[in-house]
């Protein structure tokens, strides 16, 4: 059977599922001292179901194919039948070489008679992929057919010879360090996999291979992969800090690493700026027809707000604190209304980009309060779901993102209900103090 046919026997109900997706787990963890890394615990479960449960909730995907080692098949398998992941369509083993694994995992999403055009292959080693990513990814392969997860080089980079001298200085505003997922067109990475038998290193190098062209779309710093015991420490760093545990470079935690005062016992800033803050606002007029879209959630209204994008005015505040306090400027300079491709984007989108921007720039976010300035309709029931739609966006926890509402009193514009405004407030520290 060719990829993405119209057999009905995958899940049925979804109209939006056209995506299979390929989880490679066959590697040897042979710098893991043998143990196969991908079962090991990250934070109280395996580290393999944090990106399966991503995949698993989407409703883009269709569904999956997992590749494992041969010794781990049935460990995985079992795993799978306790864990209701009823898009695993397969569990097999792999190849020889990883682009093997994935040949292996192409061929069982087309032998599962699931609906599907296009096709994610992601690294089970790298826990933190969430959905914001794969949708970036959806939306970036719409232009090649091909598109990959990635974060700018912020390091000089050398090359040089078997002797150790250098032999150039590559400019790193080129160069990007390439993550998984990587999404293709089905059709297209099938035929790269036909086409190219030679060892590469990753998938997207055989559609360019084939003389295919391929966009790189934001990853995100901490879509680390795990090789080694010290990024298995890492990943429960990153763990722990999205669970907003104290004590972890995560939410509300401003003070966790900061120096103690010697003379009173409690802890004191660090020095040299690390922790700054940014402001945000942006307003739009109210038009018909509804729903209102505001804060990532759709809210029962007989008016939307018009913009651009989809007119979301509390996540562009959140944008712009937080771009402002890593000193980036403003939300215009990075999506002007002249870009095309973001007419009509989900906000939640924009919000995720920004913060990858902002841990690219090597700072954390923090904590965000905002206020939405509106006559009408009331939002009060509805201030909980667009926290969360922050944390979702920005991946700190809902303990450290306060969202409030007021009006104008019948006050100018906003009081007479002829628009709503959102202003901000971002506290960002830089990594690592």
């Amino acid at each position: 059977m060719e990829l993405g046919s119209s057999a009905q026997s995958g899940p049925k109900n979804d109209r939006l599922a056209k995506l299979g997706v390929v989880i490679v787990a066959a590697g040897e963890s042979a710098r893991m001292g043998g143990v196969d890394k991908v079962f090991t615990d990250l934070h109280g479960r395996p580290l393999l179901t944090w990106s399966m449960d991503v995949f698993e909730a989407m409703p883009e995907v269709a569904v999956i194919a997992l590749v494992l080692s041969a010794p781990s098949l049935e460990k995985g398998r079992a795993l799978v039948a306790g864990t209701g992941l009823r898009k695993v369509a397969v569990t097999l083993p792999g190849g020889a070489r990883r682009q093997d694994s994935v040949r292996a995992g192409i061929d069982a999403l087309a032998a599962s008679g699931a609906t599907f055009s296009l096709i994610a292959i992601h690294d089970a080693a790298r826990p933190f992929v969430d959905d914001l990513m794969v949708r970036r990814g959806l939306a970036a392969l719409r232009a090649t057919g091909a598109a990959v997860a990635a974060v700018p080089v912020k390091d000089t980079i050398k090359s040089a010879g078997p002797d150790h001298i250098v032999t150039g200085t590559p400019d790193r505003k080129t160069l990007w360090a390439v993550q998984t997922p990587q999404l293709f067109e089905a059709r297209l990475i099938q035929d790269a996999h036909r086409r190219v038998s030679h060892d590469v290193t990753d998938d997207a190098s055989m559609v360019e291979i084939i003389g295919g062209s391929v966009e790189v779309f934001d990853g995100h710093p901490e879509n680390i992969k795990v090789t080694t015991p010290d990024d298995l420490l890492l990943a429960g760093l990153i763990a722990a800090r999205r669970a907003g545990e104290p004590g972890t470079l995560g939410p509300g935690s401003v003070m966790a690493t900061a120096p103690m005062s010697q003379s009173h016992g409690r802890p004191t800033p660090v020095s040299g700026g690390a922790v700054r803050f940014g402001t945000g606002f942006d307003g739009h007029k109210l038009a018909s027809p509804g729903p209102l879209r505001l804060g990532g959630v759709d809210v029962p209204f007989e008016m939307r707000l018009a913009g651009h994008s989809d007119g979301d005015v509390l996540l562009h505040a959140v944008a712009s604190a937080l771009l402002g306090a890593a000193g980036l400027g403003d939300l215009g300079r990075h999506f002007p209304s002249s870009d095309q491709t973001i007419r009509g984007i989900d906000s939640r989108i924009l919000l995720g980009r920004v913060t990858g921007m902002v841990r690219a720039s090597g700072w954390l976010p923090e904590y965000v309060d905002a206020t939405i300035i509106a006559q009408r309709p009331r939002l009060a029931d509805y201030l909980d779901r667009m926290a969360s739609a922050i944390g979702e966006s920005t991946g700190l926890g809902t303990d450290s993102i306060n969202v409030k509402v007021t009006s104008t009193d019948g006050v100018g514009a906003i009081g007479e209900g002829q628009g709503i405004a959102a202003q901000a407030v971002a506290t960002v520290r830089k990594a690592g103090s």
